[in-house]
């Protein structure tokens, strides 16, 4: 199988080859990977539609509890504001392992779908060439392993996965992946903010030095 990706025409048809498998996998997270990032899940009434409480972050949604009155509205993540703030060292990162041919890389984000194309436009504003880089929206943490594991099997990963993602617990379910894929070898990097980072110790573990 040939690395790249290549095009040809035959009289009028123009033939593309899309490359099917590949030898190394990188994922990157977006909120709080790639970007500092404000948006928040909205709580709203059913009765009213009035906004009752804000979720700002994955650690508060996930501890949070919702009334059968309420209910979660996620429209803030389909777009990126204006207040988001680029990540250099991992926006870098993104340009640097595309330009490797027997490297895929992907953006696999909690956000809805709907939200992809914000995030595509926003990393094309920092100088990232996403013409190659895939974009998947997994519509709620809980969902992102089962998603990585597809796009594993999708892409045919022969030889490596790495992982960057900022929350600590989104690692730990990720690790599970290494059972499923015994002849793959993982690392996962966590990107530490460290205002936010309650248990730097344990974080170590899973960043690099």
């Amino acid at each position: 199988m040939e690395n790249k990706e290549s095009s040809g025409i035959i009289g009028k048809m123009k033939i593309f080859k899309i490359k099917s498998t590949w030898k190394h996998l990188v994922m990157f997270d977006f909120d709080d990977t790639l970007a500092q990032t404000t948006e928040a899940t909205l709580v709203r009434s059913k009765k009213t539609n009035k906004i009752v409480d804000h979720l700002s972050g994955q650690e508060e949604f996930d501890s949070h509890s919702l009334e059968d009155r309420f209910y979660y509205d996620f429209k803030e993540f389909y777009q990126v504001s204006d207040q988001a703030i680029p990540i250099k060292r991992t926006t870098a990162l993104v340009n640097y392992f595309k330009k490797q041919a027997d490297t895929k890389v992907i953006v696999l984000t909690a956000r809805q779908p709907q939200a992809l194309p914000a995030i595509r436009a926003f990393l094309g504003k920092q100088g990232v060439d996403t013409k190659t880089v895939s974009f998947f929206g997994s519509d709620g943490s809980k969902n992102k392993v089962g998603y990585l594991k597809k796009l594993i099997s999708r892409y045919s990963i022969s030889n490596t996965v790495t992982i960057f993602e900022d929350n600590l617990h989104n690692i730990k379910d990720m690790i599970a992946l290494e059972y499923d894929f015994p002849d793959l070898s993982f690392e996962f990097v966590q990107v530490i903010d460290p205002e936010k980072c309650g248990d730097i110790e344990e974080a170590k573990r899973f960043s690099y030095p």
